[in-house]
């Protein structure tokens, strides 16, 4: 079953950070855009298949037009810098099969 989740990617001097805030601010980081996208999808395989494994319940994802990054920021200190929510899509377990 695919999963998707928004995810934060925040633009810094040596590439992206990528958080996700429905999971608990899990996050990834790439050094540029493509290895960040990467990475974020690779992040939350393995954070549904944890959760999943430890019997716990999976957050619903919210609305990528409701994630607040302006908010995400100020939390971080990074008022300034620059940063977009995009959703992140995965079936974890397949991935799980090709991947791990």
């Amino acid at each position: 079953m695919v999963s998707s989740y928004p995810a934060c990617f925040i633009k810094e001097e040596d590439g992206y950070t990528v958080i996700f805030p429905d999971l608990g601010n899990v996050a990834t980081c790439g050094s540029d855009l493509e290895e960040a996208e990467y990475m974020a999808v690779d992040c939350l395989a393995g954070y549904l298949l944890w959760i999943e494994e430890d019997g716990e319940e999976v957050p619903e994802p919210s609305a990528e037009e409701a994630v607040q990054v302006s908010e995400l920021l100020r939390w971080l200190k990074l008022d300034e810098a620059e940063a977009f929510v995009k959703m992140i899509s995965v079936d974890a377990r397949e991935y799980a099969k090709e991947n791990f």
